[in-house]
């Protein structure tokens, strides 16, 4: 390291950055904790485990931290802690690091909800399942890309079935970001998802940048944070900007201006109100008009479709996902959702919800 004041300043802010993450994670990893404990019915605040840690902190060795304060520090966190768990907010699982444009939909649908990060979507679709998190928020179609089939095939096959209790379309704004201090003049390669790479050819190709491929926008937001890459910038949204401390440099970088992505909440439970939207999946026998029997039973009803998008599934045909706009509450729509159950095969019901 160069030690001047300036570099070592800049190590000071990056530290702190850091901490701050790993506090997050202790608040949340504890925040999960009270799930078990209920679920066993053991003691939620155990203070013979606090005085545990403690004692093992201040045992260690150490150069300059006094046990006090180390004690200090740790019964504020343990306050803290507590007093997350006594709000006892539900959890909405979500794929990626802070800052994921998955994470900015979930404060969308639900600003009382405590998004949780999760590194692959299967970690969502079974935690979920098994209780863990409350909700799981995952992308099924993007204006650019496209349907988002492993989230679509997941929706269709889990089991037990999960239901859709939310949707959010969100306009989606690629902001190139970097640490404080960084001189622009200097960028040579940008860090992202290959998917916002893509979305960002054209300024990534005018800025003259080497496009480096990684596993989430917001990671590596985060990783430009903690490394510090030389001449190094990301691509993610302003949310992580703010999570990490960078810079944006530039917002609204993507080739399309309008760039939307639609986002599914899921749940082990039915949405519990009057919904506006219902979605469904089904396969269909391999004989003409098959599919247009069924389109024109929403038709004949005067019901709009509001997204038809097939998948191949594992029996060579294809899987249908049909969004219509009405309630599964009106008689007449009952009737057409039996009806659409006789005609087709591996039919399943993915629920009735509000879309904001």
């Amino acid at each position: 390291m160069d030690l001047n004041i300036n570099a070592l300043r800049r190590e000071i802010d990056r530290i702190d950055n850091n901490l701050l993450q790993m506090l997050q994670k202790r608040i949340e990893v504890a925040r999960l904790i009270v799930r078990f404990k209920k679920e066993q019915n053991q003691q939620v605040n155990v203070p013979s485990r606090e005085k545990e840690i403690l004692d093992s902190l201040m045992g260690r060795e150490r150069s300059l931290l006094s046990a006090e304060v180390i004690k200090d520090i740790y019964e504020t966190i343990f306050t803290e802690c507590k007093r997350i768990q006594v709000e006892e907010k539900p959890l909405v699982a979500f794929q990626g690091e802070h800052g994921a444009f998955s994470e900015m939909a979930a404060r969308q649908w639900n600003s009382g909800v405590v998004p949780i990060p999760c590194a692959e979507f299967t970690d969502i679709f079974q935690g979920v399942s098994e209780g863990s998190y409350e909700y799981g928020i995952v992308p099924i179609e993007n204006t650019a890309g496209g349907i988002v089939s492993h989230v679509n095939g997941a929706l269709r096959n889990s089991d037990p079935p999960l239901y859709i209790v939310g949707a959010v379309e969100m306009s989606v704004h690629h902001c190139l970001m970097i640490p404080p201090g960084t001189d622009h003049r200097n960028l040579r390669r940008v860090y992202s998802h290959p998917a916002a790479l893509a979305e960002c050819s054209e300024f990534i190709k005018r800025m003259d940048l080497e496009p480096i491929q990684y596993f989430d926008t917001a990671g590596a937001a985060k990783m430009l944070a903690e490394d510090v890459p030389e001449a190094s910038a990301a691509i993610a949204g302003e949310l992580a900007a703010r999570y990490y401390n960078l810079d944006i440099l530039m917002e609204g970088i993507g080739n399309e201006e309008h760039t939307r992505t639609r986002f599914v909440v899921i749940s082990r439970t039915p949405y519990s109100e009057q919904g506006n939207k219902c979605s469904l999946v089904f396969s269909i026998p391999d004989k003409a008009g098959a599919l247009f029997s069924i389109l024109k039973l929403f038709a004949d009803a005067n019901i709009n479709l509001t997204r038809i998008d097939s998948v191949p599934d594992e029996t060579s045909n294809f899987a249908f996902f049909v969004d219509f706009a009405a309630s599964d509450q009106v008689p007449e729509v009952q009737e057409i959702l039996q009806e659409i159950e006789r005609k087709t095969l591996g039919y399943r019901f993915l629920g009735c919800y509000r879309e904001l």
